[in-house]
């Protein structure tokens, strides 16, 4: 039984963490200075929920920074993140706060190795070190990867370790194609752990191949209903 609830916990946890990471990405053009595109949240009913606002800015063509603010349908501010690519596109380190939790989150550099933190309320920030960064990503950097190697869905599942900062550590993810026509693909995103798998909840992307952008996002937020329980989401975006 003890160690039933042990996994219960952290699957838990898993399910605050899950959406953290997948809720802001972004597809910039480039070449562009900034990129500013708009995802809306719809529940099962088809009611807007949230929005997603990203700003994505550019040096030369290179990514070097991103803002996303979540509002409510009323345009009411209760979430942001930022993200430093600076370093990394693969894994930029980034801060993700709720405002109306008081919650924060993300990835550090910080004496020479990557650090990972979660602060809930006024309880003691909790910290880890990566020890090893290769084959790690962070916030968005996985969704980068897949943009710039789409061609790797249309092959063999895709395993990626994906940063948890609720969890503290990177977890290997599953990424495989569902479908694929001439302009769109689309893929499910899965814990590798067979047992955690059973129960977590999965992620379905859809892409766009020819203009390279992630187009449609399905499954559980992190963001909870007006009850304040879970709700499944689709997110579609517009560039």
């Amino acid at each position: 039984m003890q160690r039933l609830t042990i996994i219960r916990s952290s699957i838990s946890g898993l399910r605050w963490a899950f959406l953290f990471m997948m809720l802001a990405v972004c597809a910039g053009s480039a070449g562009a200075d900034e990129a500013v595109y708009i995802g809306e949240a719809k529940d099962e009913k088809g009611t807007l929920v949230y929005t997603e606002h990203h700003l994505v800015s550019y040096v030369d063509g290179k990514m070097i920074g991103s803002v996303t603010e979540y509002r409510a349908p009323d345009g009411e501010l209760f979430a942001t993140m930022r993200s430093d690519y600076s370093r990394s596109v693969a894994m930029p380190t980034y801060v993700f706060e709720n405002l109306k939790r008081n919650y924060r989150e993300g990835l550090r550099w910080q004496d020479g190795t990557y650090v990972i933190f979660h602060q809930d309320g006024n309880e003691p920030e909790k910290t880890s070190k990566i020890v090893s960064d290769s084959r790690v990503f962070s916030c968005q950097g996985w969704h980068y990867y897949l943009i710039n190697n789409l061609s790797l869905l249309e092959k063999d599942n895709i395993t990626l370790n994906l940063v948890l900062p609720s969890e503290l550590r990177p977890f290997p993810f599953v990424v495989k194609k569902l479908a694929s026509d001439e302009s769109r693909v689309s893929a499910e995103l899965s814990l590798k752990h067979w047992l955690f798998r059973h129960f977590a909840p999965k992620l379905r992307l859809q892409y766009d191949k020819q203009k390279r952008r992630l187009v449609e996002f399905q499954g559980v937020s992190n963001i909870l209903n007006q009850a304040g329980e879970r709700q499944e989401v689709t997110i579609r975006y517009k560039y």
